[in-house]
């Protein structure tokens, strides 16, 4: 490649990335603004040869792990209300070659390839998002099972954690709750607020409690996650039985406040319960940002 060639080459792809950047930040505005009528989403055209993966990555870098909704040509045809068809229906037989979604409060947003008489067309859309937890729960449905409903998740196949080796390290098994949530979630973000101490996950070692075992003293304080305003999120250990620990959080200041309840209900209650005091108890829907799969 000469000089020359690989100046443009470099020039084109700059133009680019600032044409994603921009759309990017389009779209953005457009999901902070009015919400979409619920039987009319939003279609935005991309600019012409913009990279269906580099707008996937422009999403993904605040939206987390995508969902695949269409692949070359074929919609996945177990799609529901729950799970993203909303960003489909707009397209006809045919028309619609790819789709990642990602859900977003009472937003859906999707980026994909459109057919066209001139070529593929890069499109976004925004789409209504019912409340997941709009039915309610089912009866029997534990901590895990609410917070997948609240934030409409449908968990993806994956490693999981070895509990009993991390347990057999810390000299005492977890609670039941916090494992079945980390197994079904993984490592993210609940509301773009809230993280639980995923082991493997982003800047958590396999063992985040290697430190405590194998001699944890009952009625200290583990730690199993951490919000905007609270950097500590603990466990008090005093009971015999794990699944019986109840929450303390620790907030930046150093106050500690006791919580008669688990983990799982915990979370729940900083995502709905107006009383608990949490902003994001206030948000129209609730979602969870995936990191990906943890390094287990």
């Amino acid at each position: 490649m000469t000089d020359q060639a690989a100046g443009m080459s470099v020039a084109w792809a700059w133009l680019t990335a600032m044409e994603t950047s921009a759309f990017v930040d389009a779209v953005r505005r457009r999901i902070e603004g009015h919400p979409p009528d619920r039987d009319r989403p939003v279609i935005m055209e991309n600019p012409q040869g913009t990279d269906l993966h580099a707008l996937v990555a422009a999403f993904g870098s605040w939206a987390g792990q995508h969902r695949n909704l269409a692949a070359g040509g074929f919609v996945d045809p177990t799609l529901t209300e729950r799970t993203g068809l909303p960003l489909v229906e707009p397209f006809g037989a045919g028309e619609l070659l790819e789709m990642r979604g990602w859900g977003y409060r009472h937003r859906w947003i999707g980026c994909g390839l459109v057919a066209s008489p001139h070529g593929p067309r890069t499109v976004a859309v925004i789409a209504h998002r019912e409340d997941p937890a709009s039915a309610g729960f089912p009866e029997g449905a534990t901590w895990a099972e609410k917070l997948c409903i609240v934030t409409g998740w449908e968990p993806t196949p994956g490693p999981r954690v070895d509990w009993p080796a991390i347990e057999a390290d810390l000299g005492t098994r977890l609670p039941t709750d916090y494992k079945e949530i980390v197994d079904l979630f993984g490592a993210g973000s609940f509301d773009e607020y809230f993280e639980l101490a995923v082991p493997g996950g982003p800047g958590v070692d396999r063992n985040p409690w290697k430190r405590y075992g194998p001699d944890l003293a009952s009625g200290g304080l583990l730690p199993w996650g951490w919000s905007e305003f609270e950097p500590g999120l603990m466990w008090s250990t005093g009971a015999t039985d794990p699944d019986e620990w109840t929450v303390v959080t620790r907030s930046e200041c150093g106050d500690e406040r006791y919580s008669d309840c688990g983990a799982g209900e915990f979370i729940l209650r900083m995502l709905t319960d107006v009383q608990l005091g949490y902003p994001m108890s206030h948000a129209s829907g609730h979602f969870f940002v995936s990191y990906g799969t943890p390094d287990f």
